[in-house]
């Protein structure tokens, strides 16, 4: 249904806007419109560099707060 407002109109920019959004039904999504076989890998890969973010963001944030504010 929103597709069209954000200009999801091929399968290019499905993936685009999926990886961007680092989701993994976004990446799988984008990826089954262009190759079936190519779902599984995407979707470890959006779920591997988000929980290596949710891991270490906190983590980052925190020193850097206290290099900045000591």
């Amino acid at each position: 249904m929103a597709s069209p407002l954000i200009g999801l109109n091929n399968p290019k920019s499905a993936m685009a806007y999926g990886g961007l959004m680092g989701t993994t039904s976004g990446v799988a999504a984008g990826l089954a419109a262009t190759d079936k076989r190519l779902v599984p890998y995407g979707a470890m890969t959006a779920t591997f560099y988000t929980g290596l973010g949710c891991l270490l963001g906190p983590s980052v944030f925190y020193f850097a707060l206290v290099g900045i504010f000591g």
